[in-house]
């Protein structure tokens, strides 16, 4: 079973520190994960399509622009780290052009695209830890140890040492998860919708 903790021993162990048992303990190497954790964790979220934390899903209409009725408003979906792709789903398999935007009277951020019913295919802020994959779990943590290696060491070649384990282990883990997931038009019966 994989944990929060379990991650962070990881990358101490990769900077030749201690375990720690708590994120809550009094301690440097505590704060620092504590500081550092879900930032490296959504950027390796992003680096990837990664198949645990994809998702598809309808967007959720919200107005057309007022100068320009050919352009649809959605809501940005409440999970989505990071849009890969918007479509229809006449037509799964052609991508659609798009762009985010800040609406300051809505206040948040919206999908502008120029076809009514989008889709969008997403990776997912994933909060669980025993969801990640095998591979994400390496690569998360010698992420987590790169960006902790100077501040804890103060060993900056270990730092650089580590960003070469992390880009191998990067590297493996998209091939790996490449190779794992499929492509909706091989099987269009597994497409499944979040709700």
């Amino acid at each position: 079973m994989i944990s929060k903790i379990t991650i962070c021993n990881l990358a101490l162990a990769q900077l030749g520190q201690a375990p720690i048992s708590s994120l809550e303990q009094d301690d440097e190497r505590a704060r620092r994960l504590n500081l550092f954790y879900e930032p490296v964790r959504d950027e390796v979220l992003r680096t990837h399509n990664w198949g645990f934390a994809g998702a598809e899903e309808p967007l959720i209409f919200i107005e057309n622009d007022s100068a320009d009725t050919a352009r649809f408003l959605y809501k940005y979906p409440t999970e989505a780290l990071f849009i890969r792709r918007v479509f229809t789903k006449a037509a799964p398999q052609q991508p659609l052009k798009f762009r985010e935007i800040f609406r300051t009277d809505l206040h948040c951020r919206v999908l502008e695209a120029n076809v009514p019913e989008a889709y969008a295919q997403y990776t997912r802020r994933i909060l669980d830890e025993n969801l990640f994959d095998p591979a994400f779990v390496k690569s998360f943590s010698l992420a987590l140890a790169c960006d902790l290696a100077v501040a804890l060491t103060g060993d900056s070649g270990l730092a650089s040492q580590i960003l070469q384990k992390y880009t191998l282990s990067l590297d493996e883990a998209r091939r790996s998860n490449m190779t794992e997931n499929f492509s909706r038009a091989d099987f269009p019966d597994a497409f499944t919708e979040v709700r």
